[in-house]
């Protein structure tokens, strides 16, 4: 069981039989930004935030016999509420409404509202290729996964540099100049399908809009009601760190070295590796 922060709930197993339970809790399911501010913000005392996959409420719609578009469908706001439609896409993940793809099935995507759904033309979509630092931060998946204000609507939105600040931490984890690989499913001929948008650092980080909805490894979290207050904040003041800011540190902790006992700055070249 991943050790989470207090009002993280793991549900661990199949999303058809997790979704529900984790709804019936009153749950929120965690979003792939709530998971990213969490990761940037809690993960050094939470390894397992960084460590583990996880299932999102972000989803990604196959409209059934179409191999051009996709639709993202954020089904939870930015203050953590499901939203109306977003709570029924989300129990539509359930026993007994699998496709062939192993995707819940959507009668019709009309069906499924219009709030935070956002169809992408997958030519837009970069796939099966670990992505630059300027890649990743243009890459539209990531941007609507992160909810950048420019991709998606106000009620969604983050802090515009929360995709910067994750992709320089990734990049640090990794010690790799690539990463962030985005892989999509297919769509099915006859139906009209909907996934769960699920995001890992291992493979040098990724994200993965193919997972079976009746897989034994599926791990979502729901964020328990009197942990969404608390949930996200300071995330305004997410900032990145630029290398003349690292330069300017660099050379204050440099000058210090010469009248202060070394043991003393031990903190602060801990604090330096998480810049």
């Amino acid at each position: 069981m991943a050790r989470l922060p207090k009002g993280m709930n793991e549900h661990y197993g199949r999303n058809i039989d997790r979704m529900p339970q984790l709804l019936k809790a009153r749950e929120s399911p965690m979003s792939a930004a709530t998971l990213m501010k969490a990761r940037l913000q809690q993960g050094d005392e939470f390894p397992d935030l960084w460590n583990c996959w996880y299932d999102t409420s972000d989803l990604v719609v196959y409209p059934k016999g179409n191999d051009k578009e996709v639709y993202f469908l954020l089904t939870v706001d930015n203050q953590g509420q499901v939203t109306d439609n977003g709570r029924k896409a989300l129990e539509l993940i359930r026993p007994g409404n699998l496709a062939s793809d192993y995707g819940a099935k959507v009668d019709k995507i009309g069906l499924l509202g219009r709030r935070g759904l956002i169809k992408v033309d997958r030519s837009k979509i970069t796939t099966r290729t670990r992505l630059t630092q300027e890649q990743a931060l243009n890459e539209i998946t990531w941007r609507i996964l992160a909810r950048h204000p420019d991709e998606v609507p106000k009620a969604f939105a983050e802090d515009e540099a929360l995709l910067k600040e994750y992709e320089a931490r990734v990049r640090s984890k990794t010690s790799q100049g690539t990463n962030m690989a985005v892989y999509l499913g297919d769509s099915v001929a006859d139906e009209h399908t909907l996934k769960a948008w699920c995001v890992w650092l291992g493979c040098k980080s990724l994200a993965y809009g193919g997972g079976d909805l009746d897989s034994d490894g599926g791990r979502l979290v729901g964020i328990a009601p009197e942990a969404l207050g608390a949930l996200g904040k300071g995330a305004s003041n997410i900032k990145a760190y630029t290398m003349a800011d690292l330069k300017a540190y660099d050379a204050a902790v440099k000058g210090l070295e010469a009248t202060v006992k070394p043991e003393l700055l031990k903190p602060f070249a801990a604090l330096r590796k998480k810049l």
